[in-house]
Parts: structure tokens; sequence; C-alpha cells
């Protein structure tokens, strides 16, 4: 009987501890997702590069009116590349320049 009484006191004190862990670890995992997602309204463009979409490490265009459109500074052939909001290549992102940007470095 005594041993019955033990083992339940054991499992009380588990569950407090575990009980007390739970809402501490939910609390961790929220700051950490929040550090982790990418606010709306931030892309950083995606170009199709030999037939492969490639996104771009920062968004080179800003403004409106015109398609924006991008060259790489080491390509010796000068391609100029429509940029588009994501990995689908279907609506292109809009730029205030009707040239084409310049961009350091190929990805």
């Amino acid at each position: 009987m005594k041993m019955g009484i033990l083992f339940n006191h054991l499992n009380f004190v588990k569950m407090k501890k575990f009980k007390l862990l739970i809402p501490m670890m939910v609390f961790v995992m929220a700051i950490g997702m929040a550090f982790a997602s990418i606010p709306d309204g931030v892309s950083t463009g995606w170009i199709n590069l030999n037939g492969v979409p490639t996104q771009l490490d920062n968004q080179p265009c800003t403004g409106t009116g015109n398609d924006c459109r991008v060259t790489f500074k080491d390509d010796p052939d000068g391609h100029v590349y429509s940029v588009y909001t994501d990995g689908t290549l279907t609506m292109p992102i809009k730029s205030s320049s009707a040239d084409p940007y310049i961009i350091a470095i190929m990805p």
C-alpha cells in the first residue's frame, strides 16, 4: 500500500514539473518562429537564369511603371533578365527606371 502512495507522489511531482516546462517551451518556440519568418512585402526577386528560377540576394527595383530588369556586371554577354515576384516567374516586379539595374555578383 505504501508503494502506491510513493508512486502517486512521484508521478505528481514529475507532472508538476512537466506542466511548468510546456508553456516555457511554447514561449521559446514562439520567439524563435518570430525571427525565422519573412515579413509580408519583403521579396528579393527572382530571375530566369538559363531556364532555372533563381532568387536574387536583394531587391534591386523600387517604384512603379516599368518592368524591373537586371544585368550582371561580370556577364561578358550583358544578358538582361526580367525580375519576378516569386519562383513561378509569372508576375514581374515594377520599377521606376526603364534601364536595367546592374548587379555586381552573378548568383
